[in-house]
């Protein structure tokens, strides 16, 4: 018989408020025991490792980028395996694994699987000994994309990009770390095989919440669901749907959806919601996976490979003919959230002593954490304006430094338990202006009701000035309103990673910290005229009147409820009269514009308009000259107002990215590379010589 611990409806919130519970305890008071990480314990901690690596199987070892070379390093080595490691989960270092001791086989430890995949110079001598670890973004590795405008796949020359990373002698790293990502596909994608927690050798079932929005016209849309249905009975699952997160949801009857199998539904649309309608799937799932492991695998594996351990069976691992003095982590998004989850819940300590990681670069991450070490936890899910609004995941602490928050009246921060063991990283912490609409990355440096927070010494903050969460390739509207924002990012990435390694490994100071403060003024409430933002309603261009807003949640109740009582402050930066971040680092795409760039886009009509628009920002293009900006009455200098002929722009181009080298936002070789650009920009084509 299995063990349920509630029957949806009627037992839905009582069900999880006790998954809430167990969780927020594990993690917010449990966690305290993993800065020991083994080393001291408590009375009841095992004499034995709280982690070892059974086996490294290597199943793919060739030639990367089609057997290009790299400078003095040579050729890098493409090498794919799976891990089978097995962790105790009564060691101190493992009891902040949420279920974990739920998990465990019959001989009372617990096991796991992880794809392993390794790019580093073929010549072990010619190494630089230092780990770049990419957190897999939902399995994908980003890595090369910022540091050598390359590829997630390394097959040919071309996908190396411009090389960086390889001429350097970096050795590139992903484990698998996100419990719903299959495991055995690493050449395209990073998985696991995570347990799934029994109660007392029978499944565990529970209230699990699904959100979808489709932004798309179909009359049936199909929806995936994070853990497979305890029963196909409709009647024990409620379907809701409402236009705006803060609208009261309409239960919608049965007819309107369908169980496609265990693991999927179909939906219906109801008449008067459009494409941007919030659908809120309420029903009793099944055979929770410890998603928490992923914190453990990615501390475990990182530790292993960089020591001379041996694995189960005594033998040493076949990659250690390269040692690594320092090890920085990089999480893009969803992993930069990963990752000051990681290093809060006190993971960064390595349960053998010392740190996992020497530095890490959250990228992109604003403010956020993640809704990873929980029971019926979903990795992906993260808040925005429109979507995502009743997960945990994005409560208190924010910043870095250890304060009491003026909302909630708690004491906390993302460096809290690093701090009491010095297992800190070095941190750089890099968001665009998006992540300022929409993941309240003001809350990094504010306490939410109007007073800045300290940064620690040992963490710089930078904002990518006018860029949105990723640079669009080539700008487009999709679901927007405007065309989505190009300005590249990658050129400051790589040169701050730069930095950050040499700050690691030496102790070399980086370049301070540009980022808008509260105390200067450069932080301002999200209205047009605190932000000095241009009137460009003539070119069609609205301004938003919503933000990414937070409050304290209650979590007793599902889906979580606002307290609307207990809102947090959420401000964004000021602009110049161009539109662009006054404060950041701002790259020649918007220090030398031919376009208005932001973070911050609006929905179009049918896919909920005037809400924030996901990740996407806003590209407008500056008129050609004065007669065609006063025919469009736009309030923006026109290009040829701002440079004479094609070769002005150019230099103004190489200036700007002059002096960023020189400031230290850009590297010597990424200046000639500016001016090529420039040289080809179409919107100069019509400037004279």
């Amino acid at each position: 018989m299995n063990v349920r611990e509630s029957s949806p409806p009627t037992r839905a919130v009582a069900a999880y408020r006790m998954d809430i519970i167990r969780s927020a305890l594990r993690a917010a008071i449990v966690a305290v025991a993993v800065v020991v990480a083994g080393c001291v314990g408590g009375p009841t901690a095992p004499a034995g490792p709280a982690a070892v690596v059974e086996k490294l199987d290597i199943t793919t070892r060739r030639a990367a980028f089609g057997g290009a070379t790299f400078a003095d390093v040579g050729g890098y080595d493409f090498i794919a395996g799976v891990a089978t490691v097995r962790i105790d989960p009564r060691h101190a270092a493992n009891r902040a694994v949420v279920d974990v001791e739920l998990a465990a086989d019959g001989d009372g430890f617990v096991r796991y699987q992880t794809d392993v995949v390794m790019l580093r110079p073929a010549r072990a001598a010619a190494a630089s000994r230092t780990l770049v670890f990419d957190i897999a973004n939902r399995g994908n590795k980003l890595a090369l994309g910022r540091l050598n405008d390359g590829a997630t796949q390394f097959e040919t020359a071309a996908q190396a990009g411009n090389g960086w990373a390889m001429r350097q002698g970096h050795t590139l790293l992903w484990v698998g770390w996100q419990g719903d990502v299959p495991l055995g596909n690493a050449g395209q994608i990073v998985g696991t095989r995570f347990p799934v927690a029994t109660q007392r050798g029978q499944p565990i079932t529970g209230t699990s919440l699904e959100e979808f929005v489709f932004d798309d016209s179909a009359p049936v849309s199909n929806a995936p669901l994070t853990y497979p249905a305890a029963s196909l009975d409709p009647a024990r699952a409620t379907l809701t749907v409402r236009a705006r997160p803060e609208a009261a949801a309409t239960v919608l009857p049965a007819s309107a959806w369908r169980y496609v199998n265990a693991s999927e539904i179909a939906i219906t649309r109801p008449a008067g919601f459009d494409g941007g309608a919030i659908y809120q799937f309420l029903y009793e799932a099944r055979d929770p996976k410890v998603m928490g492991l992923g914190f453990a695998a990615v501390r475990d594996l990182v530790v292993f490979l960089r020591s001379d351990a041996r694995d189960g069976s005594g033998q040493a691992h076949p990659l250690n003919d390269i040692r690594y003095d320092v090890t920085v982590a990089l999480g893009i998004s969803q992993s930069g959230r990963f990752l000051r989850d990681f290093v809060w819940m006190g993971f960064n300590a390595s349960p053998t002593g010392g740190r996992v990681f020497d530095g890490a670069m959250p990228l992109i991450a604003g403010s956020r954490k993640s809704y990873t070490n929980a029971r019926w936890a979903q990795p992906g899910r993260y808040s925005r304006q429109q979507e995502d609004h009743f997960y945990p995941g994005d409560q208190f602490p924010f910043s870095y430094a250890v304060s009491t928050d003026p909302v909630s009246g708690r004491t906390d921060g993302i460096f809290a338990r690093c701090r009491a063991n010095d297992t800190c990283p070095k941190v750089m912490h890099l968001d665009s202006n998006l992540e300022f609409w929409q993941a309240r990355a003001s809350l990094v440096v504010t306490n939410g009701a109007g007073r800045s927070v300290p940064v620690p010494d040992d963490v710089r903050l930078y904002l990518m000035a006018s860029t949105q969460h990723g640079p669009a390739t080539t700008p487009a509207a999709g679901i927007c309103q405007q065309l989505n924002n190009p300005a590249n990012q990658s050129t400051m990435v790589r040169a701050l990673m730069a930095q950050l390694i040499d700050w690691s490994r030496s102790g070399k100071a980086p370049v301070a910290s540009r980022y808008p403060t509260l105390d200067n003024g450069e932080l301002v409430l999200p209205t047009r005229a605190a932000i000095g933002f241009p009137d460009l309603e003539g070119l069609g261009v609205n301004f938003p009147t919503v933000v990414n807003e937070l409050t304290i949640v209650d979590d007793s109740t599902v889906p979580t409820r606002p307290d609307p009582a207990k809102r947090y402050q959420v401000l964004v930066p000021r602009t110049d009269p161009d539109g662009h971040d006054l404060m950041g680092v701002r790259l020649p795409d918007v220090e030398v514009p031919l376009a208005t760039h932001s973070g911050w886009g609006l929905r179009k009509t049918g896919f909920a308009p005037g809400q924030l628009c996901g990740l996407n920002g806003i590209y407008v293009p500056l008129a050609r000259d004065a007669g065609e900006r006063a025919a469009k009455r736009d309030p923006r200098a026109s290009i040829a107002e701002r440079y004479a002929t094609r070769d002005s722009y150019v230099q103004r181009v190489q200036a700007a990215a002059s002096q960023l080298q020189t400031q230290g936002f850009m590297l010597a070789e990424d200046v000639p590379r500016w001016v090529e650009r420039a040289k080809t920009q179409p919107a100069i084509l019509a400037l004279p010589q």
